[in-house]
């Protein structure tokens, strides 16, 4: 059995004609991988002659380093397809996780609205180098904005609009990245991101940025905290809610292999369980009143808080 394997961005009407080649081309039980990062699954599948062997195999990068492979299946991929994906992983070293098809799938969904929020905080005066360096110091592996610079502006802005176009207006896409794309500026790759990049350094902030600021006020390191990991917190339990996952425990795993959700913290969920999910509702209800609807906390955090119950197990 033979396996084709792209990575072809995200454009979805190349991906299809791609993949159609692919099908004529190679031998008849052959797998057609895909490393899409936020496009279903099934869409990309549905103009090939067999969807049954078409899977989709998320690394994260840097791939020499990030340890999660996300299993994406599609309505109609068979568990031989299945099979053969979780055994490649792990034979590549990887720790391969099996999630349901939804926008963004489960480590994108949850982490793009903590690169977004650090955005719209940037919008309403943070300072770049204050958000990114509180967030090193919360124990994530690098700030928000060397984040987005990394892994390219362009590619955050084009999932946030995927996961906008799924989910709605809690999924904002903040102005300031569509702006920085059509200045061309992506990130490392271009040279000019949220910070300005020469060789393997990353010097002074973009200056030119500062025009795109609405205001200019400084955030205490908790607010800039609740904002990004509690709008995490939010999304992964609509995660669980939806089954995207099946338990915290896989999904804190995703967080830390995928994300680099800091170890320390015993990942997201367990994080949330020690700041006790009646005061994260609490803070949500706040900021939903603050800073609008993308706060409204998820049906789940509610009714566990109302109950006293953890995503561990027992009561709070």
């Amino acid at each position: 059995m033979g396996l084709a394997y792209t990575k072809l961005g995200a454009n979805g009407s190349l991906k299809h004609k791609v993949y159609r080649e692919f099908e004529n081309l190679l031998q008849a039980d052959a797998i057609i991988a895909s490393n899409t990062s936020s496009i279903c699954i099934s869409e990309l599948a549905a103009k090939l002659d067999h969807p049954n062997r078409f899977i989709g195999m998320h690394f994260f990068n840097p791939v020499n380093r990030m340890p999660l492979v996300e299993i994406i299946t599609g309505e109609k991929t068979d568990e031989t397809t299945i099979a053969t994906a979780v055994q490649l992983a792990k034979r590549m070293g990887k720790t391969p996780i099996k999630v349901k098809e939804s926008a963004g799938f489960l480590v994108n969904r949850i982490l793009l609205p903590y690169l977004s929020e650090a955005a719209l905080l940037f919008e309403e005066g943070a300072g770049i180098t204050k958000v990114d360096e509180t967030l090193l110091a919360f124990g994530m592996p690098m700030g928000p904005f060397t984040l987005a610079d990394t892994v390219g502006v362009d590619i955050g802005a084009k999932v946030a609009e995927i996961l906008h176009n799924a989910y709605g207006r809690r999924m904002m896409v903040p102005d300031v990245m569509g702006q920085m794309v059509k200045n061309g500026w992506l990130g490392k790759k271009t040279g000019l991101g949220f910070y300005r990049h020469k060789g393997k350094r990353s010097s002074d902030i973009n200056s030119g940025l500062l025009k795109l600021q609405k205001i200019h006020q400084d955030f205490a390191g908790a607010t800039i905290i609740d904002r990004t990991i509690l709008s995490m917190i939010n999304e992964a339990a609509r995660c669980l809610e939806e089954d995207v996952v099946d338990n915290a425990r896989y999904l804190d795993m995703a967080m830390v292999m995928g994300a680099g959700f800091p170890a320390f913290r015993g990942g997201l969920m367990r994080h949330a369980d020690d700041l006790g999910l009646s005061t994260i509702v609490s803070k949500l209800e706040h900021l939903h009143k603050t800073c609008g609807d993308r706060f409204s906390p998820s049906q789940l955090l509610v009714t566990m808080a109302e109950k006293n119950k953890t995503f561990y197990g027992g009561n709070s």
